[in-house]
């Protein structure tokens, strides 16, 4: 069976699949959610893509499924969506490009989500070495989905087509992004994603954010304390007097109009404003 391919950071991984996939280059391990009930952590989910970006800058030849994933034709309006988030990030930086993320879940996207795991059970029940190329190619679809959904499932009900139009968005922008490349993120990427892990495991929100609100002209509430199973955008809010009921109804009146910076812009402007209203400061 091929090795598993998380590719949500898909830029390096685009790069690569040109090459011809090595034959059972590793053993697959079956990835699961860390959250339970409607409380679901990505923070796996990013350190597996992450590695994955490494991998594919690396050199690692990666499957001919991947390959398909990226070259396939696009429709139109998938590309005019991959385009839109790129300019967008070209223009405010990489940062806050996805939005709000790693939030509850709905219910029915948390029992899709359940759908994934379990058919990605299913498949490994029989033993990896055992899988045949298409369940390979399914069992790694499955889990990028599911990073894809733990990403966006917080905003609206999805189908596994929703869920597959955002992963093709994701592959349309390392397409689109080849030839012109996005900027760093500052000081190497895999330096700053470690230091925001790090932040995170610590106990503390990560510098990078504390350090754009400031950009911004915004104040971040003092006394925070993350929790481990759960958003750190909740324990934000929290520290403002925001309950989560609120924020999340805020949050998707605001994703009626806004995506990308613009509605982390402004939902962290409305965290800014009730805590300055809470401690007297405006």
């Amino acid at each position: 069976m091929s090795s598993i391919f998380p590719v949500q950071s898909s830029g390096g991984i685009y790069r690569n699949t040109a090459t011809k996939s090595p034959q059972n280059t590793a053993d697959a391990r079956l990835t699961r959610s860390t959250g339970t009930g409607t409380n679901v952590s990505i923070s796996d989910a990013a350190r597996e893509a992450a590695k994955s970006d490494r991998s594919a800058q690396s050199g690692i030849k990666v499957p001919d499924y991947i390959a398909r994933w990226f070259n396939k034709d696009f429709p139109p309006e998938v590309m005019q969506a991959a385009q839109a988030r790129l300019d967008d990030i070209k223009a405010n930086g990489r940062v806050g490009a996805e939005g709000p993320a790693n939030l509850p879940l709905l219910p029915e996207n948390q029992k899709l989500l359940d759908s994934f795991h379990q058919e990605m059970e299913s498949i490994g029940s029989a033993g990896f070495q055992n899988a045949t190329p298409a369940q390979s190619e399914r069992f790694n679809l499955l889990m990028n989905l599911s990073m894809r959904l733990q990403l966006a499932g917080w905003e609206k009900p999805m189908a596994e087509s929703d869920v597959q139009r955002e992963f093709d968005i994701s592959n349309a922008m390392a397409k689109l992004s080849v030839n012109d490349p996005l900027p760093a993120l500052g000081g190497d990427s895999g330096q700053v994603a470690n230091e925001a892990i790090t932040d995170m495991q610590s106990g503390g929100v990560p510098t990078a954010w504390r350090q754009r609100w400031q950009k911004e002209g915004l104040t971040m509430p003092e006394n925070i304390t993350p929790s481990p199973d759960r958003s750190m955008w909740l324990d934000v809010a929290q520290a403002a007097g925001i309950g989560k009921d609120e924020f999340l109804a805020t949050l998707r009146e605001l994703a009626g109009n806004l995506e990308g910076h613009a509605l982390t812009h402004a939902v962290e402007s409305f965290i800014s404003e009730r805590y300055a209203v809470r401690t007297g400061s405006i």
